[in-house]
């Protein structure tokens, strides 16, 4: 059958025979393109009077030459350029010496201190390219001293740049650094986001197993917990005036709360981690649960059990098992659902557990194995079934290898 048959012939199928399908092939072909590619096609040929974004500089750029950077700083005509000049000196430094020349230029006068103030985001592009010349002490002493020049100017200190000192005195564990920016937080009445508080308490060593960054060591117990919970020469003052990291915790948020409660098993705090589950008991997330939007193929998660689930393995964390058991016990969660380390934390301590189903022995059962199995591999030696404490069972009483020695009939005098 041929094309020009088909255009003759009439349509008599309501558009949906093979004949009328092909006769729409060229303009379903068209549909079918603009819908897989809605927006237009670009114009060929130099456009005129089309706006183009500015041309920022490459931070892999070289640094300007200082006299040359102070000229142009000097000859800017206006806040436009002489922020621009500010911007690519900056966007190319990678030393704190180097930051420190761009702000003593600019802190020359009021007029340029005031548009280095507002240029937070090469400011801070600028500190964290710093790491890779400059510890994080150092990087961390750089930013006090900007913001220490801009509030002698008289300048509006960028939030952005007081959290990014809150993380860098975390990450150099620095309880001074620590207490100086969150009295800042406090007074100022700054607005912590949960993604920030979460970076901060994820700067304090609190990864599996307690690793977690470990570039400039560990904190020590005591000075972080008075970064949770309150400072010595300040828990004198009233709650409202005080400006420790649980000052600025939203209970009510799961996004806040799972990190607090992380940061304080770390800390070994089993009492803190118990008060906030008798306070998590009586929330809206634990009373009404909600689904969770979890990928799809995943069990169904409601906020109930999501929260019961970590509180239970951050109990086993903080070291106190008997306050472990207590949790599971009142979230009546079955053992068989928690995960395999937490599981192992709690047989340690099953003199705390007040009910042992048949679920605690078989995994009681599987510690067992995995703890024999990581002697043998310690000591190189393999110990057999048959040896050591008797079984239970109607199982033979020496192996049956040597089942033959042992029947063996007695002869003569030897």
């Amino acid at each position: 059958m041929t094309a020009s048959r088909l255009e003759r012939e009439p349509d008599d199928s309501n558009g949906l025979s093979f004949e009328a399908l092909y006769r729409q092939r060229d303009p379903r072909l068209e549909t079918l393109r603009k819908l897989s590619n809605p927006w237009p096609e670009h114009p060929s040929g130099k456009q005129e009077g089309v706006h183009k974004g500015p041309l920022l500089p490459e931070a892999t750029a070289a640094i300007v030459p200082h006299d040359v950077f102070r000229q142009m700083v000097h000859e800017a005509s206006g806040p436009k350029a002489m922020r621009q000049a500010l911007r690519i000196q900056l966007l190319r430094c990678d030393t704190p010496r180097e930051i420190f020349k761009v702000v003593a230029v600019a802190m020359r006068y009021q007029y340029t201190a005031e548009n280095l103030a507002v240029l937070e985001e090469p400011l801070i592009r600028a500190l964290y390219r710093c790491r890779q010349h400059a510890s994080d002490p150092e990087v961390l002493n750089t930013l006090n001293a900007i913001i220490s020049r801009f509030r002698i100017k008289g300048l509006q200190v960028n939030p952005m740049l007081t959290f990014m000192a809150l993380k860098f005195a975390a990450r150099a564990r620095s309880l001074r650094g620590m207490k100086r920016h969150l009295k800042v937080v406090r007074e100022e009445g700054l607005t912590m986001s949960s993604n920030m508080f979460r970076s901060i308490i994820a700067k304090c060593s609190i990864g599996h197993r307690g690793l977690g960054e470990i570039r400039n060591g560990r904190w020590r117990r005591s000075e972080l917990f008075q970064v949770l919970t309150g400072f010595d020469d300040c828990k004198h003052l009233p709650i409202e005036k005080q400006y420790h990291l649980g000052t600025i915790l939203i209970r009510d948020d799961w996004q806040y709360l799972h990190g607090w409660v992380a940061v304080l098993a770390r800390c070994r705090d089993s009492q803190g981690v118990w008060n906030e589950w008798v306070l998590w008991k009586d929330t809206p997330a634990r009373r009404k649960p909600r689904m969770l939007q979890v990928p799809t193929g995943s069990h169904k998660v409601t906020t109930r059990h999501r929260g019961d689930h970590w509180f239970v393995e951050q109990a086993t964390m903080s070291g106190d098992l008997a306050i472990a058991w207590k949790i599971l016990q009142e979230t009546e969660i079955p053992f068989h659902y928690l995960k395999p380390r937490t599981k192992d934390r709690l047989l340690d301590g099953l003199e705390h557990a007040t009910v042992i189903d048949e679920h605690i022995r078989n995994e009681l059962m599987k510690k067992h194995d995995r703890d024999l199995l990581n002697i043998e591999k310690a000591t190189a030696r393999s110990l057999r079934d048959q040896y050591g404490f008797p079984y239970d069972d109607d199982g033979p009483i020496v192996a049956e290898t040597e089942r033959e020695l042992h029947d063996a009939a007695e002869g003569g005098a030897a």
